[in-house]
């Protein structure tokens, strides 16, 4: 069921609100740049997270084919979401850090599903062979 938090960066100047599924599970991938910000994500869909407050301090990383859009805070560094554009699959969603989502019921978000995908190797439909750092 769709429920709608509020969350933030960790200095504050970042404020979004997003419409989360807890029972859908969270996401941890081993991509390279997942892999080092230690992103726990939900996915939302492509409309569901708004920004409240920060636009200015909102920074945008991309690299490789620039499909992901890693955001983040250009004062303390957080990385509240990202956006994940798909055009060959037309699909679009956001990744947004379960750390950054305020007032969440830990153990509904724990009793869910852990999703866990091999974008280091490219292949999404795969769960990586090491998962123990993720």
């Amino acid at each position: 069921m769709l429920k709608t938090y509020t969350g933030g960066c960790h200095c504050g100047a970042i404020r979004f609100e997003a419409d989360i599924d807890l029972a859908a599970g969270t996401w941890k991938c081993n991509c390279t740049i997942c892999a080092r910000n230690r992103l726990w994500s939900f996915e939302a869909g492509s409309h569901a997270v708004r920004l409240l407050a920060g636009a200015e301090y909102l920074q945008d990383y991309s690299f490789n084919d620039h499909v992901a859009h890693h955001y983040f805070c250009k004062r303390c560094g957080v990385h509240p979401y990202e956006f994940v554009d798909l055009p060959a699959e037309n699909r679009q969603y956001y990744n947004v850090n379960v750390n950054c989502v305020e007032e969440l019921d830990m153990d509904a978000v724990m009793a869910a599903p852990i999703h866990y995908v091999d974008g280091l190797h490219d292949r999404w439909d795969r769960v990586p062979a090491e998962i123990r750092h993720l």
